[in-house]
């Protein structure tokens, strides 16, 4: 946090968007009673699966193994997300990547999570989103649960173009998505677990695409953490 944001907390401190009690944009006992826990579930259709790990009929070449999702985009999540990216209240971070945490975290024992080493890797915000926002949503969210969770992390993905996604149906968004991101750097991924990070996940084109890119610079293994699943 910055000294600017620290005063400005502390001068306009935030509240609750459940509650509007003072102190946290979301509070421990409004996340707790509206924050519904997505479950231990494919998350493309929904079936049960060991550690939320793909299924096999949803599973195909650039998909991750493993996406962790910690509920669905409504309600209380919904106004969560909308805040924090169209609202521009970086302190929105704060809840987002606690719950994600704790998501990640009762998914993974520690010693699979030394095991796997990861090396958290954000979906890029489009450059236009940045400059609108004054930061990169994802960017910040993996920052953060880099410190939260201990583990390494990097932007080592890249965006080309400024297309937004938000309302396009799957078939569109995939097309926008093929060839929106690469590696300058493929090196730093290669023989790397990777945990990739964003906010919300719509028809999956994204992750799929990432994952398949990082996947052909040599990475070992793609899985990705996540906030919300659009319904």
């Amino acid at each position: 946090m910055s000294l600017i944001e620290a005063a400005i907390g502390w001068l306009a401190p935030p509240t609750c968007i459940g509650c509007g009690q003072e102190g946290s944009v979301l509070c421990e006992g409004c996340g707790a009673a509206e924050v519904t826990p997505f479950g231990v579930k494919c998350w493309r259709c929904g079936a049960l699966s060991e550690r939320a790990k793909t299924c096999k009929r949803c599973y195909r070449p650039g998909s991750p193994r493993h996406v962790w999702v910690t509920t669905d985009y409504e309600g209380l999540s919904k106004e969560l997300i909308r805040i924090y990216k169209f609202g521009h209240l970086r302190a929105a971070a704060g809840p987002l990547t606690a719950m994600m945490a704790e998501t990640f975290l009762s998914h993974n024992s520690d010693e699979e999570i030394q095991k796997a080493n990861y090396l958290i890797v954000p979906i890029p915000t489009a450059t236009s989103r940045i400059r609108q926002r004054g930061f990169g949503h994802a960017e910040l969210l993996a920052a953060s649960l880099s410190k939260k969770l201990k583990l390494e992390h990097k932007s080592s993905l890249r965006r080309l173009g400024q297309q937004r996604q938000v309302g396009s149906r799957r078939a569109q968004r995939l097309k926008q998505s093929e060839g929106n991101y690469y590696l300058p750097n493929p090196e730093s991924v290669a023989g790397r677990h990777i945990l990739l990070v964003d906010d919300v996940i719509t028809t999956g084109a994204t992750l799929q695409t990432s994952t398949s890119v990082l996947k052909q610079s040599g990475t070992k293994r793609v899985d990705a953490l996540v906030f919300a699943k659009r319904l």
